[in-house]
């Protein structure tokens, strides 16, 4: 048996597609096709079935995975044991969310690939509860988020640091004429310009907005935060956003931030992974780069 079949079997559970497993381990898809087809014949099993687009574990598929993901981790392990030279190598798996990876973790990552650039870094984007559930079946090495603090029986928590959250205007919008501090029912007419379901600070959004009986007459959705930021400096609606993710905006003047009253909210950037997890020396040392 070639362990190399593992890492594909595991890249096409990740991916759901033989065609993106292709692209990403630099195979030809009928490469990828043939190593999944010999891990079948030698397990005598049909691991993958397909549901519209993408190929789904069938049950002994998802017995295999659970025992690829400590094989491959024993790898990685002896791995990093057994090398001696300082620069490293392997594959550290970071899950994180949008604003995370646009205006936080970049400095880290690229201090960590400029000293070691042999080491492979793959940074995946997505909502907190798809990246703690990653964090947890293994999919990511760590996930650095920014949330509610989080706590669960199977994770190491490490709070970076707190990120305010911010009300958001253009410089023309009406309540910026206001001298002081504005109720929230003062947002009852207003349109919100929401980041995409599930995400972390819109959830706390629609929670604020229920505790104070306020219903939303007008919802813009958007999965991109740049496509949120120009809706709202054009004068389309106002947005509740991480203050990192707008303060240059609000330094050029493109934005402005509307005081409420009753608004005081915060949330942790923080750093997440399994309690179980073998710390490789490529994850402690972004841990140290991060937790400094």
């Amino acid at each position: 048996m070639d362990i190399s079949y593992f890492y594909t079997f595991h890249e096409v559970v990740k991916s759901g597609s033989y065609t993106q497993t292709a692209e990403a381990l630099g195979y030809a898809q009928s490469s990828v096709t043939a190593q999944i087809k010999k891990l079948e014949e030698h397990y005598q099993v049909k691991l993958f079935e397909r549901v519209g687009r993408k190929m789904r574990l069938t049950q002994p598929g998802e017995q295999l995975h659970a025992y690829v993901l400590e094989v491959i981790t024993l790898l990685d392990e002896a791995d990093a044991q057994l090398r001696r030279d300082t620069n490293l190598k392997g594959t550290l798996r970071i899950g994180t969310g949008e604003t995370v990876a646009a205006y936080y973790i970049t400095p880290y990552i690229k201090a960590l690939k400029e000293k070691h650039p042999e080491l492979r870094i793959r940074l995946e984007s997505g909502q907190c509860q798809n990246l703690i559930g990653g964090t947890i079946d293994g999919t990511y090495d760590v996930t650095i988020l920014l949330d509610r603090l989080q706590s669960h029986s199977d994770l190491n928590v490490i709070p970076i640091r707190e990120e305010e959250l911010v009300m958001i205007a253009s410089p023309a919008h009406p309540f910026t004429k206001y001298d002081a501090s504005l109720e929230l029912k003062n947002l009852e007419q207003e349109t919100f310009i929401l980041t995409e379901e599930g995400c972390s600070y819109r959830v706390l959004f629609e929670q604020m907005l229920k505790n104070e009986s306020i219903q939303a007459t007008s919802i813009i959705s958007f999965s991109s935060l740049e496509a949120i930021k120009q809706c709202v400096a054009d004068g389309l609606g106002i947005a509740l956003l991480p203050r990192i993710a707008v303060e240059r905006e609000i330094q050029h003047g493109r934005l402005t931030v509307v005081p409420f009253h009753q608004l005081d909210l915060n949330m942790h950037m923080q750093i997440v992974y399994q309690k179980r997890k073998w710390v490789s020396e490529p994850l402690k040392q972004l841990l140290s780069l991060l937790d400094h």
